[in-house]
């Protein structure tokens, strides 16, 4: 990889620097948030090629200086680009133009490879080599959700660029759920705009399956290699807004292609599990409200472990899942108390129980528990509360909880036990990176994937620290999600900070099991307990309790300003 260092895109309209600084500062083009916009002039200069594949971008010290920006803005343009596959970051090294390779529609964003290619600025043909109507095969028909024989559009398309195949894609797209798709003109309209029209609905998400395998003669003359040579192949699943399979499809790609990346859908305009739709105009407010949300629960943190001085709480593992329960339980979960009966309510299980005092007041403002509850205490003969909770249903406790890696399997029971009574309740379990070092853990995924627990997503807060320190020092558990995957979950990986695209990981559905993998920062939102192993249990005295609070009010200054 180089390391050639380069400068910075070329912007319209900039404005005059202050002369004591000898800067110029750009003005950002687009409209939105600050953090889009810089991602936005980024990605232009690597479309241009001013920016060149392998080459060192500027450090954030430099983008923060060079356009007036706070650190935070910058590393989250840097991250939408790295999770778009243009960026890569290496640790101690920087952050770099990608060699190559083509995104792939994510789980969130069921972006159709052209739209993909288009994104990336990548100039493309595409020949339709084969389309017609053909009795759907057994294997088709069970992905399609349609009777074996029924009729199913097929298309092979192979995309190339600059002469050269990128990929092979065969499609088998759902007639009954489309009908006249097989009369569109996809030399004049996209599959997915087609697939829209005929269907009157959005496609909403995709679930994607990597296949590694030596090609086979046919598909070796469509990409133009030899037979047998080593590719990766796609297969994909779409699904429309209201849950019906429409397309499945498989892609081959050329030799040499990579995926590079997964891009996030987070403007909240398409919801599932029967919520009402937020206005996709107010995204900002809404994306405010959940931030307020998670900083209420740091504040409830802060609190519960003040009253008790003396007393050690798990409160970097609880800050690092305060917009975990703040989502989950604001605004993703049927919580019982919005109007959802009781009985038909999601259940939420908490496995990494030691950090129940960040679930109390996500649960009071779900008015699951009462302020009279809180104010009982978590000791002594008046407590309905507890430091390790205690199983209380009528309140929303799921189950007791105090030992590691017992949660996920009363989860995968619980899921089970609510599809056999026909409830369409969703479960959710949240559990710690480090508690995935218990078997337990990997048995009920196993028992969770087997069983095809489609009402059961796992969430991982994956802060990277236990009780004696790293998570990778002690038990290094590796890539956590491609275990998941390995027993068979859907799986996604999000900022566990970033409240909306926790939103829409945590509102997908899929015919599987599915883990999120949050990554998170343990301590997070008080500078002296961010990533300091001594906070996993720890006190909060009086001074440290008057420094979180004037650092949480800070923030809440920041989120309304934003």
């Amino acid at each position: 990889m180089r390391e050639q260092r380069f400068g910075f895109p070329t912007l319209p309209d900039p404005l005059a620097a202050d002369a004591s600084c000898n800067l110029t500062q750009p003005a950002l083009a687009s409209e939105g948030p600050l953090h889009v916009q810089l991602a936005s002039a980024l990605r232009q200069a690597i479309a241009t090629k001013e920016w060149r594949q392998g080459d060192a971008i500027p450090s954030e010290s430099e983008l923060m200086a060079r356009y007036g920006l706070s650190r935070g803005t910058v590393r989250r343009a840097i991250r939408t680009l790295v999770e778009e596959g243009l960026l890569v970051s290496r640790k101690g090294s920087g952050t770099f133009v990608t060699e190559g390779g083509l995104a792939r529609p994510s789980v969130l964003r069921p972006l159709s490879f052209a739209t993909l290619l288009h994104e990336r600025g990548v100039a493309y043909v595409t020949d339709v080599l084969a389309k017609e109507v053909v009795e759907a095969p057994r294997s088709v028909a069970g992905e399609l959700g349609i009777a074996p024989s029924a009729p199913a559009l097929f298309m092979r398309r192979v995309r190339s660029s600059a002469g050269s195949p990128l990929l092979c894609q065969e499609s088998w797209s759902n007639l009954c759920a489309c009908p006249g798709l097989e009369a569109s003109d996809f030399s004049r309209e996209s599959l997915f705009d087609a697939v829209e029209r005929c269907s009157g609905r959005k496609i909403l998400r995709s679930s994607v399956r990597y296949l590694s395998c030596p090609v086979d003669e046919e598909h070796a003359g469509y990409l133009g290699c030899d037979d047998g040579e080593p590719i990766l192949v796609l297969e994909q699943n779409i699904q429309l807004e209201d849950g019906t399979p429409i397309e499945w499809s498989l892609t081959w790609l050329g030799p040499g292609q990579s995926v590079a990346g997964i891009s996030f859908q987070d403007d909240g305009a398409v919801l599932l599990g029967g919520m009402p739709p937020a206005d996709a105009s107010d995204g900002r407010a809404l994306r405010r409200r959940l931030e307020l949300g998670a900083l209420d629960v740091r504040r409830g943190v802060a609190r519960i472990a003040h009253r008790y001085p003396d007393t050690p709480f798990h409160i970097g593992g609880a800050l690092s899942m305060a917009e975990l329960v703040a989502v989950l339980l604001g605004d993703v979960m049927r919580t019982g108390r919005d109007g959802t009966p009781w009985e038909r309510r999601d259940r939420l299980v908490v496995s990494k129980a030691h950090c129940s005092v960040a679930l109390y007041p996500a649960m009071l403002a779900a008015g699951l528990i009462s302020q009279d509850d809180l104010d009982r205490g978590l000791f002594g003969p008046d407590a309905v509360l507890f430091k390790h909770p205690h199983r209380d249903p009528s309140r929303g406790i799921e189950t007791s909880g105090g030992s590691l890696g017992m949660g996920l399997g009363y989860a995968a029971g619980l899921a089970l036990a609510i599809r056999r009574r026909g409830l369409d309740s969703r479960v959710f379990c949240v559990v710690g990176d480090g508690e995935c070092d218990e078997g337990s853990i990997w048995e009920s995924a196993g028992f969770a994937a087997f069983r095809r627990l489609d009402n059961l997503t796992v969430v991982v807060d994956a802060n990277g620290m236990q009780l004696d320190g790293s998570t990778s020092d002690i038990l290094d558990n590796g890539p956590i999600q491609r275990k998941f995957a390995s027993f068979g979950f859907e799986v996604c990986e999000v900022d566990g900070h970033d409240v909306m695209a926790l939103r829409a990981a945590l509102r997908a559905r899929s015919a599987r099991p599915r883990v999120v993998v949050a990554r998170t920062v343990k301590g997070k939102g008080l500078s002296f307990a961010e990533m300091r192993v001594e906070w996993h249990d720890c006190a909060l005295d009086d001074e440290l309790y008057v420094r979180a609070m004037e650092e949480l009010d800070a923030r809440e200054r920041e989120i309304c300003d934003e």
